[in-house]
């Protein structure tokens, strides 16, 4: 009876190791496949952080560019706005280097209209941006006609006969003679002061079918001396057409 209960007890013995044995067997075989997972887990983790950081640095980068491309554009506006000040400073400086008025006491006209000829003697005020005053003296100073001109307008008066015409610069221009005061000024620049050293101008004219001609005397010629261009009180005046008035000459 004892050897058979030994016997049993080294068969329970026995079967005891066995299962220990296979639990540690099974232990082992877990825990490497657990740890593997806690690798890939810390590998995705770290993939993510340096993930975030390439965009974190792409952001700045973006950012700076951005910044610098700002900096840049305000440079250069700054640089193309000190470049048009200049300009305009240029440009007003030579208009102050320029003439700007000029006093003609002798001079001769000349006018050719529906086959009449007029020639006489005549002044001449200008003043820049302003305009100009012609005055036609035919008789020792007696004014018996005057063109006047200014940013306007142009006005030509009949004062023997009390008469005037007025026409505007978009009238020349569906005359044929397109004008404005700026084109004027340059003319005069051109063509008259910028050859007053010659001892008699000749200016030729012809627009809108009246052509003439002007003898300018410069030895009397005066620049940048007192100019008035107050213009004449037409109150009394009766307005014709560009046509009567011609005629009435």
């Amino acid at each position: 009876m004892t050897a058979y209960m030994n016997r049993r007890l080294l068969i329970i013995i026995a079967m005891a190791a066995l299962l220990v044995a296979a639990g540690c067997a099974n232990k082992k075989k877990v825990n490497p496949a657990h740890g593997s997972r806690t690798k890939q887990e810390q590998l995705t983790e770290a993939q993510r952080l340096e993930a975030e950081q390439r965009r974190e640095a792409e952001r700045l980068r973006i950012q700076d560019s951005i910044a610098r491309a700002e900096a840049e554009a305000e440079r250069l506006r700054q640089i193309e706005q000190q470049r048009i000040q200049d300009s305009i400073a240029q440009v007003e400086a030579a208009k102050r280097a320029m003439v700007q008025t000029m006093n003609i006491p002798r001079m001769t006209v000349t006018v050719v209209a529906q086959g009449k000829q007029i020639s006489t003697p005549a002044t001449m005020r200008w003043k820049r941006a302003q305009g100009t005053v012609i005055s036609i003296q035919p008789f020792a100073g007696i004014e018996i006609a005057r063109i006047e001109l200014n940013a306007q307008h142009l006005t030509i008066l009949d004062k023997l006969n009390r008469r005037y015409t007025r026409l505007t610069y978009d009238d020349l221009a569906q005359m044929g003679a397109r004008t404005s005061i700026d084109e004027l000024d340059a003319w005069i620049d051109k063509n008259i002061l910028a050859r007053r050293s010659e001892p008699q101008l000749v200016l030729q004219v012809s627009q809108a079918g009246v052509s003439g001609a002007a003898t300018i005397y410069t030895a009397s010629m005066q620049t940048d001396v007192n100019v008035n261009l107050q213009p004449t009180n037409i109150s009394n005046y009766r307005q014709v057409t560009l046509e009567q008035l011609l005629k009435g000459f």
